[in-house]
């Protein structure tokens, strides 16, 4: 990027190469200056690194294999883009991508650690918080999507509420949750069958030992 006065031009291409050169003249030199000084602050946040004339060009870095666990379960969920909250497709799209770029074994590890997260809220307890405690006549579908919507408020909020019931979050259901990983993998693979089905179940009441009244 080179300043002259009021303009500054910027070179993009591959290094080596002519590139292709982009211009801009603006009101005056401060001008130039604030906005070059943004420009460049932005593509530092990107992971670009400003180097010398006489330095060599940096190894381009290799992405690292993190496979599926825990902690990147969470980094995805707090992925979501939720300032396109009402439309559920696109808050998880982002995540959704991510999946589909993993192995297929680490989309199954996802609905896997899924799906022991909604096992663990399934319990009379945490049904009588979300009812505000009229467990009797609750709906197993609801119950399922409210779950989801513990879920995707993230580790903190999820591990508060596995201890105190009472911070459950009352009409924040979820129910797309479910079906991310089958969309991970649709698009991973082209349209492919789903096949795979998690060790433990997490419809309401497959907890059974957490419903002592049945």
């Amino acid at each position: 990027m080179e300043t002259t006065g009021s303009a500054y031009a910027v070179t993009f291409g591959k290094v080596g190469t002519n590139g292709r050169v982009n211009r801009k003249e603006l009101l005056d030199a401060a001008t130039c200056e604030a906005e070059v000084a943004k420009l460049i602050q932005e593509k530092l946040k990107k992971g670009y690194c400003e180097i010398g004339s006489d330095e060599p060009v940096p190894a381009k870095q290799t992405a690292v294999y993190r496979p599926m666990d825990e902690d990147l379960f969470w980094e995805l969920i707090a992925a979501f883009n939720w300032k396109r909250t009402g439309d559920d497709e696109a808050v998880m799209r982002p995540v959704e991508k991510r999946l589909a770029a993993m192995p297929v074994e680490d989309i199954f590890a996802f609905e896997e650690i899924l799906a022991e997260k909604l096992y663990q809220l399934d319990g009379e307890k945490y049904a009588a918080a979300c009812y505000h405690g009229e467990t009797r006549n609750i709906s197993g579908d609801l119950f399922l999507y409210d779950r989801c919507g513990v879920v995707v408020n993230g580790r903190e909020l999820y591990e508060q509420v596995v201890q105190h019931p009472e911070l459950w979050p009352v009409g924040g259901e979820f129910e797309s949750l479910l079906f991310l990983p089958q969309q991970a993998y649709k698009r991973k693979t082209r349209g492919g069958e789903y096949p795979y089905v998690t060790k433990v179940s997490y419809e309401t009441c497959s907890n059974a030992a957490a419903w002592p009244n049945g």
